[in-house]
């Protein structure tokens, strides 16, 4: 070596140690710099994934979902081998090398960014990338990126492979709101990870990469080309053989969005539920809380179907109004929706008016895509009509599949007119149908048959008398059509569903089921009026002089108002108030005495007033949640409610006992005792009355279900604008409600008996086939007695065609009152003048 070059040498290695040294100081500052800003490794132990609040019903059942993210946990040992690999294989091949960061890698995208301006492949490992789902945003920076290395090589020190391995699994994201490899399976294939094919599981594998706009539902041909390269690496790293690799990356794409696999759809009492915990969790949708409901499973499927039947029946009765929307044939000129049904056929106007199309092919995959945007509610199924033959009218379904509807699914469409009339039985399907019709299909035993979205809507809510917990509840035809729930929400007039409060209201006054009273015209004058009011009975006809009771199961509308006048409406009033009913928005007038008015209650606030009749007189609270359990299993909140105990450990009165003072009672907490609300006798002797609604009355429908312990109440408001039947049965009460939202008129020949009464009947068979009657016993205090029907005195010694009645002991015919004379005529009176039936 020349003596020249040891300078050279000694410069250049000084050089290289200073910047050695450089590089040292230089690592160490950032270290400095950024250590405070890195979370510590060993929360990582303790990560609190966001799982979404789950509601399941008393039996266990899921019942609905709630949260931003859709996670499902999973453990290692439950990840198929072929999932693992494809990730390692595609994301970190020497995942089980290195500590946290691939330094390889590294080296190799550095030089890839100085040679080429850009990096192709990308050295984030396994343990980096659960570092920046979990600790940091998805800024691109090389802040981010020097913290996500300093925080995977302290992971790697606290965590083992297999821990950092099931953690990331369980915590990237995958699109859709789906975060885990368990929820994305669920969410693109509707079935657990273990029972995923190796062309999805490598599907799977490739989106976190780009999970919103690379998922096979966003970017199909992006998320194709990446999954082919998932298989790609796997069979060059030996993971899979050729032959699997050639079947694999032939497959076409067999994703598609799948909802939350529900054990039973309870929407309305879901929401019912996440109200209540709003505001008492700051994580609730991300907390991984489960409420346990009172919920019945079998019986909330059979509320949401007798509901729907219901529904359907009427509308069906009421005639065809025609296609939910109509597109000509060359799928460029929509024609007028029917009225109402905007918002549902909106994406498919759009879609067919867009179009433009040419031939029958594009036609068809226009409809096709018009008929996927198209929702499926309560059970009935779009579908275009592409042919009308003679007997027959083809459809287009929404798998592509064509079918040839008969003439006899259709031959119930008659034509609308209005609310109460129809016109002709159609003869052939292009009476009913054209080509370009959307209409809706439903499943009946002969088949599918032409259907159509009702107008009508409706509530069912049913409840256990001796709890208040709620069994059942239904709030409308379908949650995602229309989210207000009419079992809670509607407020609307009761009817003759509110005469039993009258009369409970006059047994308390001393009139008895055998008091007479007048079924005859009533005229009132007011000043306040132009006319005359002149209340009426629904058939316009009268029975003169009438007993109670069969006033009350042939819902005479005279004989309830003559009560009014006869005890007054503030008894009524104060009297209804024990009931649970808000009296203060109540009419002071006539209306009272038949639900009309200013009156307003809900289906669930009936159905909690007929459980005082139904449990012998005492004041239950609808309630709905039985226990909340935290992501460790531990019980955070578990309310009490009243209930009937008869004997009980008896304490003060209260509606709620919170987790927190279960601590201070101890573990045997006592029951809370329901407050009796209303005389055992009072309610007992109108349970009688209520039964023979149903044995003899306007309910006698319900002895289809041939039990001897029913009783009940229809109502129908003005102008049938509402229908009800309230009514129990052993252990079970429920309500049922029909009416329009906007108040209009069910027809003229719509009653409480025959369009609530038959949900409630389909309901209750149900509800009560595995339950033994339970007749009431009559307490002490009520004598039954004979009497002459016609004079509602006692009978005579041998007197024929006499009659048992119940009496309270204290008024009995010698010292009960008769009501008003038929000559005594009450003074007029302020009233409302609307005919409530």
């Amino acid at each position: 070596m020349k003596p020249t070059s040891r300078p050279v040498l000694r410069h250049l290695m000084w050089f290289a140690a200073a910047g050695l040294c450089a590089a040292a100081l230089t690592l160490a500052g950032v270290y400095l710099y950024l250590d405070p800003q890195v979370p510590k490794a060993e929360s990582y132990r303790h990560v609190k994934l966001e799982t979404p609040l789950r509601v399941y019903s008393s039996d266990a059942a899921l019942i609905a979902e709630f949260g931003e993210r859709r996670l499902i946990p999973v453990t290692l040992e439950d990840v198929p081998e072929h999932f693992v690999n494809a990730l390692l294989d595609t994301e970190d091949k020497r995942f089980y090398q290195h500590s946290g960061v691939d330094y390889i890698s590294l080296v190799n995208d550095t030089l890839e960014l100085l040679m080429a301006r850009e990096i192709r492949s990308g050295a984030s490992t396994i343990t980096m990338q659960l570092a920046r789902n979990i600790s940091f945003s998805l800024e691109q920076t090389f802040i981010r990126k020097f913290k996500e290395m300093l925080l995977a090589l302290k992971i790697e020190q606290e965590l083992s492979k297999e821990e950092i391995l099931q953690l990331y699994i369980n915590v990237v994201p995958f699109g859709k709101r789906a975060y885990g490899a368990q929820a994305a399976a669920l969410t693109y294939y509707g079935k657990p990870l273990k029972d995923l094919s190796l062309t999805q599981l490598a599907m799977l594998a490739g989106i976190p990469q780009a999970p919103s706009a690379g998922n096979p539902i966003n970017g199909p041909e992006r998320a194709l080309r990446r999954r082919n390269l998932v298989l790609d690496r796997m069979r060059s790293q030996g993971s899979i053989s050729q032959q699997a690799y050639d079947e694999a990356v032939t497959a076409p794409i067999t994703a598609r969005l799948h909802a939350r696999d529900l054990d039973v759809a309870a929407p309305f009492a879901a929401e019912w539920v996440r109200s209540e915990l709003i505001g008492r969790y700051a994580d609730l949708y991300s907390g991984g809380y489960e409420v346990h409901t009172t919920i019945k499973a079998p019986l909330q499927e059979v509320a949401t179907q007798a509901l729907r039947s219901g529904l359907l029946t009427y509308d069906r009765r009421h005639g065809y109004r025609g296609a939910e929307a109509r597109l000509s044939p060359d799928a460029t000129d929509p024609t007028q929706l029917d009225e109402g049904n905007e918002a549902t056929n909106q994406p498919l106007l759009q879609d067919i008016a867009a179009a433009g199309v040419a031939d029958a092919q594009t036609l068809k995959a226009h409809w096709l895509q018009s008929l996927s945007n198209t929702r499926n509610y309560g059970g009935l199924q779009p579908a275009i009509v592409v042919g009308v033959e003679e007997d027959t009218a083809r459809l287009l379904l929404k798998d592509g599949s064509q079918i040839a509807l008969p003439m006899q699914a259709m031959a119930w469409a008659r034509r609308y007119l209005d609310v109460d009339s129809v016109g002709p039985a159609p003869s052939t399907p292009d009476d009913v149908v054209d080509v370009g019709d959307l209409v809706r299909l439903r499943e009946s035993a002969y088949g599918l048959e032409l259907s159509q979205l009702p107008t009508i809507q409706g509530a069912l809510v049913s409840l256990n008398p001796q709890t208040g917990a709620v069994l059942a509840m239904s709030g409308g035809f379908d949650f995602s059509m229309n989210q207000y729930n009419h079992a809670m929400q509607a407020a609307r007039q009761p009817g003759s569903g509110f005469k039993p409060f009258v009369y409970s209201a006059a047994l308390a006054a001393g009139v008895t089921p055998a008091s007479i009273y007048m079924d005859a015209p009533l005229v009132f004058d007011d000043r306040n009026l132009e006319a005359q009011y002149r209340p009426d009975n629904d058939n316009n006809a009268y029975n003169g002089p009438t007993r109670l009771r069969e006033a009350l199961y042939r819902s005479i509308n005279l004989v309830s108002i003559r009560v009014l006048l006869d005890i007054t409406a503030p008894a009524i009033l104060n009297h209804a108030q024990a009931f649970g009913f808000d009296a203060s928005t109540f009419p002071r007038n006539t209306q009272l005495a038949i639900g009309g008015g200013t009156m307003a209650v809900t289906p669930l606030d009936m159905a909690a007033a007929y459980a005082v009749f139904a449990n012998g007189g005492w004041r239950v609270k609808p309630n709905i949640i039985q226990r909340v359990v935290d992501i460790n299993g531990e019980v955070v909140f578990e309310p009490r409610y009243p209930k009937v105990c008869d004997p009980c450990e008896r304490s003060e009165p209260q509606t709620q006992v919170e987790p927190r003072d279960l601590a201070a009672i101890g573990e045997q907490t006592p029951v809370i005792p329901a407050v009796r609300v209303l005389d055992e006798r009072n309610a007992y002797v109108m349970h009688t009355m209520l039964a023979d609604v149903i044995r003899r009355g306007t309910g006698t429908r319900a002895r289809a279900l041939k039990r001897a312990d029913l009783a009940g109440k229809t109502g129908t408001t003005n102008d049938a604008a509402d229908t009800w039947f309230n009514g129990y049965g052993a252990d079970v009460v429920t309500t049922v409600w029909v009416g329009f939202p906007n108040h209009q008129p069910l027809g003229e020949r719509e009653y409480g008996s025959n369009t609530p009464l038959p949900i409630w009947i389909d309901y209750m068979a149900a509800a009560l086939a595995d339950s033994p009657e339970r007749l009431s016993t009559q307490p002490t205090g009520v004598v039954s007695l004979k009497i002459d029907p016609v004079t509602g005195q006692l009978a005579k010694p041998g007197q024929r065609h006499a009659i048992f009645e119940y009496f309270l002991s204290e008024f009995t015919p010698q010292a009960t009152r008769t009501g008003v004379a038929p000559d005594q005529e009450p003074d007029a009176v302020q009233i409302d003048p609307v005919d409530i039936f």
